[in-house]
């Protein structure tokens, strides 16, 4: 098969290869000095809440410059209740920036008002459903717009699953119309912990729902009596994770990709570097392996 054959042809190319890393506050000066030549940014919602912070005027700056993507980890989607000033202080922040994409985690992150600062995995079950979607459209009538939703790298599944993630994605979208955030990195970590085969969730998932990519750092965790799979956010894209990347790309085409980095910071360039390793890859087309 030739090249040219095996290029994608996708009149919406130019907003679907956009390549972003996330804004961390420790790089807030690197960023207004460097201004380091990516597409957008992506913040967590939570730490730009404070209009007044310095840190909201660092953003306020550099969305001059680049689109901004809000990404929430605090919310708990699957939680008894949604707290309400959570909600509204996420729609003032959704107002003032005019990001191109929102997103949050399905997971639950408290009950009966108690914070546990975690994403906690749901099980797989009609309730989850039902309960999810009430939040993500108590969450879109609010914001007055959809947002997307993240899967989780999951330490545990629950003997009470009923369906498999992919179906429970495709479902949430079609109860409210919402996208889906999809975490490669979160996605092969889950395989590995579960002894999942990731070809399922591909096969299963409406990549027409994909609307943002994340990629990050994992690693093996071992310990006395076994090893564990770690979502870690501190280290470079894995090759592995490369690969089913492409592997994603190949059935999905391309979609706005993130490097997501949250300790262990390198130095501004490796992060664009990884970044635009991504848009080659979206560049590329079909692997026709």
């Amino acid at each position: 098969m030739d090249q040219g054959t095996c290029a994608v042809n996708d009149a919406n190319a130019p907003d679907r290869t956009r390549i972003g890393i996330g804004l961390r506050v420790a790089q807030h000066e690197a960023w207004r000095l460097l201004r380091p030549s990516v597409d957008f940014i992506e913040i967590h919602a939570e730490n730009y809440f404070n209009a007044g912070s310095p840190a909201r005027a660092d953003l306020d700056l550099l969305r001059q410059d680049y689109a901004v993507s809000i990404h929430g980890v605090g919310l708990g989607l699957g939680n008894d209740t949604l707290d309400d000033r959570h909600v509204r202080s996420l729609q003032e922040l959704v107002v003032h920036s005019e990001p191109f994409v929102v997103s949050e985690h399905v997971c639950w992150t408290g009950l009966q008002g108690a914070h546990f600062n975690h994403l906690l995995p749901m099980p797989f079950t009609r309730e989850t459903l039902i309960r999810v979607s009430d939040h993500i459209e108590q969450v879109q009538s609010v914001l007055g717009r959809t947002i997307l939703i993240e899967p989780i790298a999951a330490y545990l599944r629950y003997k009470e699953d009923q369906i498999n993630e992919a179906d429970l994605l495709n479902a949430l979208v079609d109860r409210t119309g919402c996208g889906i955030l999809l975490d490669v990195t979160n996605l092969y970590v889950n395989s590995r912990n579960h002894g999942e085969d990731p070809q399922i969730f591909l096969d299963t998932i409406r990549f027409s729902a994909v609307e943002e990519i994340h990629l990050a750092g994992c690693h093996l965790n071992q310990f006395r009596d076994g090893s564990v799979w770690i979502d870690s956010h501190d280290r470079s894209v894995s090759d592995d994770v490369w690969a089913l990347y492409r592997r994603i790309l190949d059935r999905a085409g391309p979609r706005p990709t993130l490097i997501e980095r949250d300790a262990n910071l390198p130095a501004l360039q490796q992060l664009v570097d990884e970044a635009q390793r991504a848009r080659l890859f979206m560049q590329e087309g079909p692997s026709c392996r």
